[in-house]
């Protein structure tokens, strides 16, 4: 079981930023007024441009009974991603996320490409938020820049 959810989190960390190219636009996008607790700046434009780009192609269905639904710039220091199980999970939250961590984590140190760049020179703090299929959250996933930053 958790060799599935292992290959599940990695081919969604993929998907999601394979998915997620296209030029970086030079023009400010309105921020959206997300707010986090420490940091309340907007986020960066082109980080808003990513999300945007990202969703254009959500819901996506990923195997193992995983959906992503969106991206959002949350603010200046943190990207979000939203995933939603389509069927139940056959673990616990707390299983879930002892096991999903590390493998985002490598998963992020081991991938190349442009957005992740970004991700890593801007030092964001990247945050995998999955829930139910009635809408609850199951478990959030957060990876600050030194947990996934060699």
């Amino acid at each position: 079981m958790k060799k599935i959810i292992l290959f599940i989190l990695c081919s969604t960390l993929i998907t999601g930023v394979s998915t997620s190219c296209g030029p970086k636009a030079k023009t400010e996008a309105p921020a959206e007024t997300a707010k986090t607790e420490n940091k309340a700046e907007a986020p960066k434009s082109k980080f808003v441009k990513l999300a945007e780009e990202t969703n254009k192609s959500m819901p996506m269905p990923l195997p193992g009974g995983i959906r992503m639904d969106k991206a959002e710039a949350v603010s200046k220091n943190e990207f979000k991603y939203h995933y939603t199980f389509t069927q139940t999970p056959a673990v616990t939250a707390e299983e879930f996320v002892r096991s999903t961590k590390p493998a985002l984590t490598l998963a992020l140190q081991s991938t190349k490409g442009k957005d992740l760049d970004m991700f890593k020179d801007d030092k964001m703090t990247l945050i995998y938020a999955y829930y139910t299929m009635d809408g609850k959250l199951f478990a959030e996933v957060k990876l600050m820049p030194e947990d996934y930053i060699k």
